[in-house]
């Protein structure tokens, strides 16, 4: 489904009809808690998994992998980029599944071991594993561990994502089954917003007046 397609779903249940063009509830506001509701799905996703299976994991169908991100030094043998979205809080590193990097002769790396914050701790007094890099995120950027200087590369990585948010026609990353998930959460934001009485005067008072 196209998140173009979902948004025009909401915005006619909210209205009842095709909204109008002056409508308040735009494309892009819709688009915003369209994100917040892809990780609640995810999360659901999530939980259900580990009642069914026993194992807490998240379908593929969630991640999305961004290539192309430039490295910069942090400080001696650490590394950064900027991650292209918050990770979930799922489980210790599950919002990142993968992080590998790309020479300018297009070789690629091993994957990269994704270490939890409790690791990073005694990450220095850890027998380093051959031919490995390490690295965690923290909070929207990811450090790299390594005595290589790995400025010349750019990283990909895969994480969680319902895709690009920025582009509206762009496909949503979300199997069909949990788009309920999504539309529910999203009904409830949007029509509490539209049915929020309006200040009609507009004389400095917080206090809100319909008429």
């Amino acid at each position: 489904m196209l998140r173009i397609e979902l948004i025009e779903r909401l915005r006619r249940q909210v209205y009842g009809g095709f909204p109008s063009d002056d409508a308040s509830i735009t494309d892009n506001l819709v688009n915003k808690w369209i994100i917040d509701g892809c990780a609640l799905a995810a999360k659901q996703n999530y939980k259900e998994n580990y009642q069914l299976e026993g194992v807490g994991v998240v379908n593929n169908s969630f991640y999305s992998t961004f290539k192309g991100i430039a490295i910069t030094e942090d400080e001696r043998n650490l590394y950064k980029f900027t991650l292209p979205t918050l990770p979930l809080g799922i489980g210790s590193t599950d919002g990142v599944s993968r992080v590998v990097f790309k020479s300018s002769d297009n070789s690629i790396s091993y994957p990269a071991i994704l270490l939890s914050e409790m690791q990073v701790g005694i990450q220095r007094s850890m027998r380093p594993v051959q031919n490995k890099i390490t690295c965690y995120p923290e909070g929207g950027t990811m450090f790299i561990i390594t005595p290589v200087d790995v400025t010349g590369y750019t990283a990909s990585v895969t994480l969680i994502s319902a895709g690009d948010d920025t582009d509206l026609n762009s496909v949503l990353n979300v199997p069909n089954d949990y788009i309920s998930t999504i539309v529910e959460y999203c009904k409830a934001q949007l029509a509490f917003e539209r049915n929020q009485p309006v200040n009609a005067a507009n004389d400095g008072q917080d206090a809100i007046r319909t008429t």
